[in-house]
Order: C-alpha cells, then structure tokens, then sequence
C-alpha cells in the first residue's frame, strides 16, 4: 500500500495541465479581440453621438452616427463631405462635426452666415448656399467681410445650422492631423438610419450646399 500513496499527487497534477491550456487559450483569445477591437476604433470605423444643434437637420442632437476613419489615410477629405474631427481650440480635445466647404488651395470669403469659395484653379468666387432660414446669397465683396487662403492640409469646415455653430469662421481653418474620420451612417434613432450621403455641389461653382 505504501507504494500507491504518491499516486494522488501525481493524478491532481496532470488534471491540472488542461486547466492551464483552457485558461492560456481564453487568454490568447481576449487579447485578440481587445486587438483586433482597438485596430477598427483605431483605423476602420467609430459610433459618435451628436451633442447641439449646429449640424441640423443633417445631423440632430442625441443621434448616433457610424464613422469612417480608414479612407482619409488615402485621400483628402472631398468639400460636402461631414467630418468629425478634434476641435483646434480645444485642448480637452473634445469631438466635433462639421461639414467640409474649402479644401486645401481654395479661397474662401466670409461674411457671418454667408460663405463663398473660390477653388484653386477657379475663377472668381462662387456663393455657398446656407442651411438656416433666411440664408442669403453672398457677394465677392462686403463690409467686415473675411479671406482665408488654405493652405496644405488647411479645410474649411462650418456648421450647417450656421447661426448656432462655432466652427472655421471663429477658430480658423481646420489642420488635417485633427480629422478622426467622415461621417458615413446615422444609425440612431431607429427612424433615422441612414446613409450620410455629401452635399451635392452647386452647378454654378466649387462651393457645396449647406443644407446636407
């Protein structure tokens, strides 16, 4: 009998080696995941949540939009397009979204809630249509009225509910290294799923609509 007794140990030992194997491979598995889940936030994609009123009736307060990071790492951000980005003038680096009116190379004249661009290669500058009631068209010339030329990597971005947004007519234009990524979906509310689709361009010039 005295044979047989370290036999227990022994059989509590190998029992223990599959534990071990289950434990190391939910182990591999979550690191994984938490891998592959900080790569999309990272570099593929994002839900945001819309605080305030500055980008109505594209975007309203409480709604929930799907944003794509990936492809700005390979092209420019395009004018109608709707960005969120990390606001310049804020060192908390809270979260903003605005839409695109002026690229890299353009001109843009501001008056107020009027805006118009004048492309790089453009001749003369061509109104930006506004988003708020009452909205006006603006000439190439006014009193008070403000130029910015962009610069590389400089957007101009402003709100399309242009009475109630602080955007690039306050702080300036936009860096590109601040932009997260293009507003592509709106997936909450429920009633209000859908594509975000870029303001259409006007046929008079360059300039792209407010009105989202």
């Amino acid at each position: 009998m005295s044979q047989a007794d370290p036999a227990p140990p022994t059989a509590r030992a190998e029992g223990a080696a599959p534990v071990r194997r289950s434990a190391l491979r939910l182990l591999r598995t979550a690191a994984i995941s938490a891998g592959c889940a900080w790569l999309v936030l990272t570099y593929a994609g994002q839900v945001f949540h819309i605080q305030g009123s500055s980008m109505t009736p594209a975007l309203g307060s409480g709604e929930r939009v799907l944003v794509e990071k990936l492809a700005l790492h390979f092209r420019d951000a395009r004018r109608g397009e709707v960005v969120v980005f990390r606001d310049p003038a804020d060192v908390s680096r809270a979260i903003l979204v605005k839409r695109v009116v002026g690229i890299p190379g353009d001109t843009v004249r501001f008056l107020g809630d009027e805006i118009a661009v004048r492309a790089a290669r453009g001749t003369g500058l061509r109104p930006c249509s506004g988003a708020e009631v009452g909205a006006t068209r603006f000439g190439s010339s006014g009193p008070g009225a403000l130029e910015v030329v962009l610069g590389a990597d400089e957007y101009f971005v402003v709100g399309d509910n242009r009475a109630r947004s602080s955007d690039s007519r306050h702080w300036g234009p936009l860096p590109r290294a601040r932009i997260v990524g293009t507003a592509r979906w709106r997936v909450f509310p429920p009633g209000r799923i859908g594509r975000i689709d870029p303001a259409v361009a006007q046929a008079s010039g360059p300039c792209a609509h407010g009105s989202g």
